[in-house]
């Protein structure tokens, strides 16, 4: 029958409309209540919200939250870490988290009202969490970071439809599983995915690979198997430039890469701009800032099951940063083609099998300032020349018949000398010293008081 009074119709569509602009104080209603769920979620959970989401009703105004300055909408939700275990205490007073952190449920649906949401971290918070649901609809959502929870099993086929993220960070959610078949080759905005330090496993899928925009791909310290799946006929955009494939259990019988690095192009992006990240090199490990691709670009395929020799294609990579082929079963010799890497500043061939000489060409690497090729079966002369200069005998250790080859020295002694020439510090060389020293002064003692001629020059002294 409709509203009796014409009044209360207008008020009852005022009221409809004022629900979906920003209210007095500057918050949208609907979003203020979703913060309020999260907040309810946090006090289940026996940790603290944030003491500003308790002063007023600006929840613009408050921490870990961005907003629209027209539309006052939230383009900004900062959650990471926001759940804190308790802290034992030992004996020197020293803390240290719970070792059984308990896993907390979520329901992503609890998002769902931001629906002009861009960025979501909800990092390092112990959550169980089942699917992508409550998300699908945040259609202007980019970046994605939800590492150090726990999802239930395998990566959700929800994935799929969430095709407006540009960076989407799910590592260390204890996920297993295959990647095949995932949904990963929907997200065709993806510039930055990182998968590392879960149980995934089987086959690397080359849809992955492929995709257009990729800059940055992490599946590091997992449970792959096979070959990595990039070769001449890859049809890519040139985009991807870092690969963090180490610890994981792939090898590659007959070429490392199923068909070579033909055609590969690893170049730089600045339009970009993404979290920091940790890149592991032999000896440190590196963390880059959120414009990193202005200044870096690495492959880390460490700690794996990879044999055969290493491809000479590699040296195409003529804009590389960081190469990190360490802790496989590499064999035969160093390409001489490294010598193209012109950008290299990291290079680490260590604990494989590789043999023959150290190629006298990489000396032409100018920016080169870790380079490590221990333990391996290299022999030949150590370069001396360029940057090789300055690098101490630990990037050699293990290797016996390296030697250095300079005029005036001699083979190589793995305490950090080189043979043939004379330690200052020698205790040895101490003790001699000094029994001469002592010797000398009781034979002139001995000829003056006890000599006649001695005597005789005293006394004309």
């Amino acid at each position: 029958m409709g509203c009796y009074l014409p009044w209360g119709c207008l008020f009852l569509v005022l009221s409809i409309v004022y629900s979906r602009f920003p209210s007095s104080s500057g918050c949208i209603m609907e979003e203020r209540a979703a913060l309020m769920d999260i907040s309810s979620w946090i006090v289940s959970i026996k940790s603290e919200v944030p003491s500003s989401w308790e002063n007023g009703d600006d929840c613009c105004s408050w921490k870990r939250i961005m907003c629209d300055n027209s539309t006052r909408r939230i383009l900004r939700l900062d959650l990471s870490q926001i759940y804190q275990p308790n802290a034992s205490y030992g004996s020197d007073g020293s803390t240290s988290a719970e070792a059984d952190v308990p896993c907390f449920n979520l329901n992503m649906t609890i998002f769902s009202s931001f629906r002009e949401l861009q960025l979501l971290d909800f990092s390092g918070n112990y959550a169980c969490l089942q699917n992508f649901n409550g998300l699908q609809g945040l259609r202007k959502l980019k970046y994605l970071n939800l590492s150090d929870n726990t999802f239930i099993e395998s990566i959700p086929v929800s994935i799929r439809k969430l095709v407006s993220l540009e960076v989407i960070n799910l590592r260390g959610n204890n996920m297993s599983g295959a990647l095949q078949n995932t949904g990963f080759k929907n997200l065709r905005n993806l510039r930055e995915l990182n998968l590392g330090s879960n149980q995934l496993s089987g086959s690397l899928p080359a849809s992955v690979f492929a995709l257009p925009c990729l800059e940055y791909l992490d599946l590091s310290e997992n449970l792959f198997q096979g070959h990595i799946p990039i070769n001449s006929s890859w049809k890519c955009s040139s985009m991807l430039q870092t690969i963090r494939l180490s610890e994981n259990m792939l090898s590659a019988p007959g070429s490392l890469f199923g068909g070579g690095f033909d055609g590969m192009d690893f170049s730089y992006s600045n339009h970009y701009d993404l979290q920091g990240f940790t890149f592991t090199t032999k000896w440190n490990s590196y963390t880059y800032g959120r414009n990193f691709f202005m200044s870096m670009s690495g492959i880390d395929l460490s700690a794996n099951m990879l044999s055969g020799e290493i491809p000479m294609e590699i040296g195409n990579l003529s804009h590389i940063k960081s190469l990190n082929l360490s802790n496989n079963f590499f064999t035969g010799s160093i390409p001489a083609t490294f010598a193209n890497l012109s950008e290299i500043e990291s290079l680490d061939l260590s604990e494989n099998r590789l043999n023959g000489s150290i190629p006298r060409q990489l000396t032409r690497l100018s920016s080169l300032e870790v380079f490590s090729v221990a333990y391996n079966n290299l022999s030949g002369c150590l370069p001396d020349s360029g940057q090789f200069g300055a690098f101490g005998m630990d990037s050699y250790r293990g290797n016996s018949n390296l030697r250095s080859c300079t005029s005036s020295s001699g083979p190589v002694a793995w305490n950090g000398t080189v043979g043939n020439v004379a330690d200052d510090t020698d205790p040895i060389l101490y003790v001699v010293s000094a029994v001469s020293f002592v010797l000398a002064f009781w034979a002139t003692v001995t000829f003056v008081f006890c000599h006649s001629f001695g005597q005789r020059v005293i006394l004309n002294l």
